[in-house]
C-alpha cells in the first residue's frame, strides 16, 4: 500500500505507470511418490500422478501417489521489477497449467477422474531425483520423507480441483493466500504438495523431464503495477487524491489510519472509485480534515 503522511504537509509517492503483465515460470523440480513404495524416488520418471488408495488401472491397483512440485520464481520478479519497479507492483492471479496423460502408457500409472488438493508448503528442502518406473531411484524425495516435509500448521491448502481423465492441458486457478503470495515474491522455489481428494482419482500428468517441453508443468503468475499518489487537494473539509496506475475495470480503495505501522486490515475504509480507464485517476475523502490537529496516514490499493 502507498502512504503518505497528512499533519504539516504530505509525503507524496507515486510510481510510473504500466500495464497488467503475465509471466510464466517452469518448474524448477517435480516427483510423485507412492505408498506402495515408500522408500523409491520417482524424480525422473517424465510424469507426475496423484492417486487414491482405490484407484486402479488394467493390471488392478497401485495404491496412492502423491506429487511435490516447486517453480523458482527469480526471473519473474525481475521481470516485474524492471518493468514497474522494485516491489512497486501486486500479484493479481495464478494458476497451475499441467498436461494430463489420460491412459498413461505405464501400468504403474492409475486412472480415473475425481478431486484432488493442491497445496502450498514452506518447506522446499527436498530433492527430486532421477528414478523411473523401470528403475526406481533410492536418493531424492520419497514417500516416507512426506511426515518432515509437511506442517499441518504453516502450509495453506489452496483448494480442490478435478482432472478431466483424458489428454489435454488443465489450468487451475489457485487463491491468492497471503504466505503463497509472500513466497512468490520472495523470488525463490515456492513448492506445492499434490494429494487426492477422492479414494478413485488416478490423475497423471507431464513432469518438467517431459518432452516435448510445451507439456511441462507451469506456474502462470499476473501482476499490476500498485496505485501512486501523484498529488493531494483539500478543498474544505475534504481531501482529493489524484492518482497513478489505474487499471480499466479495477476498483481502488482509500483507506486510513492514525498509526502507519498498524496492519492493512486495521485501516479503515473512507473512499472508493472504480476506474474507467488505464492511468490517471482520482479518490475524494469527504470530511477527512474534521480533526485537522490529528495526524492521519492514508493510502490508496486496489480492492
Amino acid at each position: 500500500m502507498k502512504r503518505f503522511v497528512l499533519s504539516l504537509g504530505f509525503l507524496l509517492l507515486a510510481v510510473a505507470f504500466g500495464e497488467c503483465a503475465t509471466f510464466t515460470n517452469s518448474s524448477s523440480a517435480d516427483s510423485f511418490v507412492r505408498a506402495a513404495a515408500p522408500s523409491s524416488n520417482y524424480g525422473g520418471a517424465g510424469a507426475d500422478s496423484v492417486s487414491g488408495a482405490s484407484a486402479t488401472n488394467s493390471t488392478g491397483a497401485n495404491g496412492a501417489f502423491d506429487t511435490f512440485i516447486r517453480f523458482n520464481t527469480f526471473s519473474m520478479v525481475t521481470n516485474f521489477n524492471a518493468l514497474y519497479g522494485s516491489n512497486s507492483w501486486a500479484i493479481t492471479g495464478a494458476s497451475l497449467q499441467v498436461t494430463e496423460q489420460g491412459a498413461p502408457n505405464n501400468s504403474i500409472f492409475n486412472r480415473g477422474k475425481g478431486a484432488f488438493e493442491v497445496r502450498w508448503i514452506g518447506n522446499d528442502s527436498w530433492t527430486e531425483g532421477t528414478g523411473s518406473p523401470a528403475s526406481p531411484g533410492t536418493t531424492g524425495i520419497v514417500f516416507t520423507n512426506e511426515t518432515g516435509l509437511l506442517n499441518i500448521a504453516g502450509d495453506v491448502s489452496l483448494g480442490t480441483y478435478t482432472n478431466a481423465g483424458v489428454d489435454g492441458v488443465l489450468t487451475f486457478a489457485l487463491p491468492l493466500a497471503n504466505s503463497f503470495v509472500g513466497d512468490m515474491h520472495a523470488g525463490g522455489e515456492v513448492g506445492f504438495f499434490m494429494t487426492a481428494a477422492d479414494a478413485n482419482i488416478g490423475f497423471t500428468f507431464s513432469s518438467r523431464s517431459f518432452t516435448p517441453t510445451t507439456g511441462r508443468p507451469v506456474l502462470i503468475v499476473s501482476a499490476v503495477p500498485k496505485p501512486g499518489i501523484a498529488s493531494a487537494l483539500v478543498t474544505g473539509s475534504n481531501l482529493i487524491l489524484s492518482c497513478t496506475n489505474g487499471m480499466a475495470g479495477a476498483s481502488y480503495l482509500a483507506s486510513v489510519s492514525s498509526d502507519v505501522s498498524a496492519s492493512l486490515i486495521e485501516w479503515q475504509p473512507v473512499a472508493t472509485n472504480t476506474v474507467t480507464a488505464d492511468g490517471a485517476f482520482q479518490l475524494t475523502v469527504s470530511n477527512a480534515l474534521m480533526n485537522p490537529s490529528a495526524q492521519q496516514f492514508f493510502g490508496v490499493r486496489m480492492q
